[in-house]
Order: structure tokens, then C-alpha cells, then sequence
């Protein structure tokens, strides 16, 4: 499992000592298509029915391959990121913008970078090159609720779809 790898990534690398952050927790590492941010409950079927649309595209499954681990230092974060990005991930992220847009939710105007957090809240002032790619195979995406605790981050997933 890719979230399984990622983690012993960052043990492998040592980031904790490189870094003085925050690993992020195995069941807590994703990819984030698209950043909505706080809904209303009320609001939530308008969201499922954006991506129920963007799904009806019939975009197929994917490789990501991760090639290269960075630092971002105004983040303060560790990630991992591809070199190149697979037209079926563009394709899914245009179609979700797009059909979450036109429900009626605001989007930030970033560009997209695809991106795995390794690490919050960290200081570093160099990272090993990374030996090996780790290939993510991308065959489903969902709607992750997150919540806050004072133990971090929380994922609970909201729905599942699969790609063609």
C-alpha cells in the first residue's frame, strides 16, 4: 500500500532528526485533488453531485510516480512530488474544479501541485536524494472530511468513487 510506503519513507530518510518536525501518520497521508475547505452538512449532496459528474467523465486509473522529496520552507513542510504528472490526474483535477465550482464553492486560485505531505512543521536545510520512485497506483479517489483534535489532523472518508 503507497500510504504504508510513504511512511517508512520518512523513517528511511530520517526526517525526524533531519527535520525536527512532524511526521505525518501512516492513515493520514493523501493526495489532495482539490481543497474545499469548511461545508455547511446542508451543502454536502451538492458536493457529492459535483463529483458525481466529474466520475461520469470516465477518467481511468493511473500511476503517480513520487521521484523526488522536497522542503517547502514557507510550509514549513516535507513532501514528496512527481516529475511528471499523469494527464488522467490533470483530467480529474479540471473536471472536480470545475463541477465544484460551478455547485456554487469557492476555490482558491493556487495552481495544483500534486503533492505528499511527509512532514509538518519542519526545519530542514537538506534532504537525501531519493534512491528509489515510489509508484502510487491511483484507482479510486473520495471526499475526505478532516477534523482537528489536539492530537492532530483526523481523515474520515465521506464517499468512494472508482475510476474507469
Amino acid at each position: 500500500m503507497a500510504q504504508e510506503e510513504m511512511a517508512r519513507l520518512a523513517q528511511r530518510l530520517d526526517l525526524e532528526s533531519r527535520c525536527r518536525g512532524r511526521k505525518t501518520r501512516p492513515e493520514n497521508i493523501h493526495l489532495t485533488l482539490v481543497f474545499i475547505g469548511e461545508v455547511d452538512v446542508i451543502k454536502l449532496e451538492a458536493l457529492c453531485g459535483a463529483a458525481r459528474q466529474t466520475q461520469a467523465l470516465g477518467i481511468c486509473g493511473f500511476h503517480l510516480v513520487f521521484d523526488s522529496i522536497r522542503y517547502w520552507k514557507h510550509n514549513q513542510i516535507v513532501y514528496a512530488t512527481a516529475g511528471v504528472i499523469p494527464p488522467e490526474l490533470t483530467h480529474l483535477v479540471i473536471g472536480l474544479q470545475s463541477a465544484v465550482s460551478a455547485a456554487g464553492f469557492g476555490l482558491g486560485d493556487r495552481p495544483y501541485i500534486p503533492h505528499i505531505t511527509l512532514m509538518k512543521r519542519a526545519s530542514c536545510r537538506g534532504l537525501p536524494e531519493l534512491q528509489k520512485p515510489i509508484v502510487w497506483r491511483v484507482r479510486e479517489w473520495m471526499l475526505v472530511k478532516s477534523e482537528q483534535t489536539s492530537g492532530g489532523s483526523f481523515y474520515s472518508p465521506v464517499h468512494r468513487w472508482s475510476l474507469a
